[in-house]
């Protein structure tokens, strides 16, 4: 089978997106699909016979792409994706499987068009399929109803001017002009699919994974010893690509810190890992040790087991790749419910689930974690075991597998038989 997966970016490790997809790719490769990522430029960091870059038109869709920002529009100044349907390597593949496709790089209008020609999978790795505009929608549910009057122009991917409503019916008219499978990691966003413009289309529910002979449980007092870490304190660790971003709810993990007892504070140190985490080590008021960005997995599986809790404060999520992480290590988790945060903190239990935005809960459940041992024990093994069960990368890679042999074999009937 030969499956092209396709993303802004070519590399193997950056946002819960793009890390997802290389991934399913690597196991694809594994299971003997021949998988090739499609992507906008090629970072240099994948073998030549394994990334291919998309047709551009740089100067033309530049000089749109002018007009379509003022109007409030992103991304339908892509006209090279139109070139795609002739592009060899599309030609030659049995489905494409989209895991980006809101950074400028892809006109979402031309999805029609290569759906005509060959099985079309998104992948949602955000709300932005949804929406007119923004990948996240916090506590607005326009996107139900058609938008318009955006609350959050500013949300990535920002939009200079409010045409939101234009663009969620951009989005719905070519959904459902298409033959499109929609995939979401998380059966909160599945569910949304089902309520949104996608609920004509068919749509799946496969969850994110993680390799587990990578991310396991280690020795944690040798894993301190090798971060430099004090032995004889609590680690709380918080980790994430963008620390600052607001959806990754740093503040709100700052004002937890800070209502800590104080007893717990002065026993505790914060392992932060991510851009700019020194500078947010520096701001939280207690002892930190910042890893900065790290992309090695086996590096952040050691990190994992170092700690005593993993704490996720985000303010939205699809499906979490770090959650996943800290469960395969077997590290305790406390986040909020929000997204998919509760599906799988719940699967074991393997943690605390606070509400959304509610600091002092977070803090309460983080001092609960760190001063009852019998909890932590308890969390440990059923974590592990959740991921097991049902977040391994093979059987990732199975699902997928056999939905895009499905979505093949549906081609190879006739439309008349299927009616």
């Amino acid at each position: 089978m030969k499956v092209l997966l396709m993303h802004q970016q070519g590399q193997t490790h950056g946002s819960g997106g793009l890390t997802a997809m290389y991934r399913l790719h690597t196991h694809l490769r594994a299971a003997g699909a021949e998988s090739v990522i499609a992507c906008r430029r090629n970072s240099g960091q994948l073998p030549a016979d394994q990334v291919q870059e998309l047709p551009r038109s740089d100067f033309a869709e530049s000089m749109l792409g002018t007009f379509t920002w003022r109007m409030g529009l992103n991304d339908i100044h892509c006209v090279s994706s139109y070139k795609i349907k002739n592009w060899k390597p599309f030609v030659d593949t049995d489905v494409l499987n989209i895991h980006g496709a809101h950074t400028n790089f892809f006109n979402y209008l031309a999805l029609r068009g290569l759906s005509r020609r060959k099985p079309v999978i998104c992948t949602m790795h955000d709300m932005w399929h949804l929406t007119g505009h923004c990948s996240q929608s916090y506590e607005c549910q326009r996107w139900k109803t058609g938008c318009g009057r955006c609350p959050h122009l500013d949300t990535y991917p920002p939009v200079h001017r409010d045409a939101t409503s234009i663009e969620w019916k951009l989005k719905r008219r070519t959904y459902r002009r298409s033959n499109l499978t929609f995939v979401a990691p998380s059966r909160w966003l599945a569910d949304m699919c089902r309520e949104g413009i996608t609920r004509e289309n068919d749509v799946r529910q496969i969850p994110n994974a993680v390799d587990e002979s990578v991310y396991a449980p280690l020795d944690q007092l040798k894993c301190r010893a090798e971060l430099g870490l004090p032995p004889d304190k609590h680690v709380i660790m918080f980790i994430s690509v963008a620390i600052h971003a607001r959806a990754k709810g740093g503040d709100l993990l700052a004002a937890a810190l800070n209502t800590l007892p104080e007893q717990v504070k002065r026993n505790s140190v914060l392992l932060v890992m991510g851009e700019k985490s020194e500078e947010f080590a520096r701001q939280v008021g207690i002892a930190a040790h910042s890893l900065g960005y790290v992309q090695d997995d086996a590096k952040k599986a050691i990190a994992y087991s170092a700690a005593d809790v993993i704490v996720q404060p985000s303010r939205a999520e699809n499906q979490s790749l770090v959650i996943l992480e800290a469960m395969s290590c077997g590290t305790p988790i406390v986040a909020f419910d929000v997204g998919g945060n509760a599906e799988l903190v719940n699967d074991g239990p393997c943690g605390i689930i606070c509400p959304p935005e509610d600091s002092q809960a977070l803090s309460r459940a983080m001092a609960l974690i760190l001063e009852d041992r019998s909890m932590a024990k308890t969390f440990s093994p059923n974590a592990r075991a959740a991921i097991l069960r049902r977040y391994t990368l093979r059987q990732h890679a199975r699902n997928y597998l056999a939905l895009y042999e499905e979505k093949i074999a549906e081609r190879a009937v006739p439309q008349s038989a299927r009616q």
